[in-house]
């Protein structure tokens, strides 16, 4: 379960103290990264015997049924053990959702002019042309995307920031218009993110850290677009959108690296919402599985807005 390792419980104290570990992580994050990756190599996950229908039962009993609309964040790792090919897993999931529900994932593009970690930070963009090709650009989320991707019926978003997949009845309507306006942003008014919203999705994490990926959060920030309260947010990045005959360019807006990697406090918004009972946490045969409702997150952390948002250690 989040916020269960000594490290996390550490941050979750305050954001303060989130801010100072993510300040020695990033003057450090060259050497972290590879000591993580020889560590992983040298140390391989056991593989635990996993029971998929212990999962997709606790998914029934916590509201997921037949024609809602899921938007699940996964790694397929930790499911291994179920013995089930990736392919498999996604049946079993269009199948808890039926023929009128639909199932979408964040299908996020990397592209070959991203910076190394080492200047994620630093990294100027100013005269990069990051070009999206949405059949065809890497898809960096998982390989239960990757393979949603490719099923007929399938629709991936043309926005190139925080990109979508979707399979569905409800598929062509998330990514429909999703660049439109004058400079849309990633999960703004017309975003498949706040879509989902207004289709009151239920969030799914299998095998990963819910509150590390939850994109979601997002909606609450761009959709106040210019009213929200840190400024400035944004920085300017050229994109060029490829969707078959389709191609633009586009000069969009996203939000600064250094708010999500410098400041923002995630484990203690992680510890808030299981506190609030929106997050449902819980380890099935080894295997994280989180629920959240896209509305009541984006009802909470409006509501904390009003009151001076704590989750981001800024100077107003």
């Amino acid at each position: 379960m989040p916020n269960v390792s000594i490290l996390q419980k550490v941050f979750a104290l305050s954001p303060h103290v989130e801010m100072i570990g993510r300040l020695m992580y990033w003057r450090n994050v060259k050497k972290l990264s590879e000591k993580a990756k020889r560590s992983r190599k040298a140390n391989p996950a056991e593989r635990q015997a996993v029971d998929f229908s212990k999962i997709e039962q606790h998914l029934k009993q916590n509201g997921v049924q037949q024609g809602c609309l899921l938007l699940v964040h996964s790694a397929f790792g930790p499911l291994k053990g179920a013995g089930i090919k990736p392919n498999g897993i996604l049946d079993i999931l269009l199948a808890l959702v039926g023929r009128e529900g639909t199932l979408a994932m964040p299908a996020i593009a990397s592209y070959p002019n991203d910076p190394p970690p080492q200047e994620y930070l630093s990294f100027d963009v100013a005269d990069e042309v990051f070009v999206y090709d949405v059949e065809h650009s890497p898809i960096s989320t998982g390989v239960l995307p990757k393979l949603l991707a490719k099923r007929e019926g399938a629709v991936r978003s043309r926005h190139p920031i925080n990109s979508m997949v979707a399979a569905g009845p409800l598929a062509k309507h998330l990514m429909t218009d999703n660049l439109a306006g004058d400079s849309p942003l990633a999960c703004g008014v017309n975003s498949s993110w706040k879509k989902c919203v207004d289709a009151n999705a239920w969030i799914i994490g299998l095998g990963t850290d819910l509150t590390h990926s939850l994109t979601m959060i997002h909606v609450a920030e761009d959709v106040m677009d210019q009213s929200w309260p840190v400024q400035p947010w944004y920085r300017e990045k050229k994109y060029l959108v490829k969707d078959g005959d389709y191609s633009k360019e586009f000069l969009l807006r996203e939000r600064k690296p250094k708010w999500g990697a410098l400041h923002f406090g995630e484990r203690t918004l992680c510890k808030d919402l299981i506190n609030e009972g929106l997050l449902k946490t819980t380890t099935i045969d080894g295997v994280i599985v989180e629920i959240l409702k896209a509305t009541d997150l984006i009802d909470f952390l409006n509501s904390k807005n009003q009151k001076g948002y704590p989750y981001f250690w800024v100077n107003r």
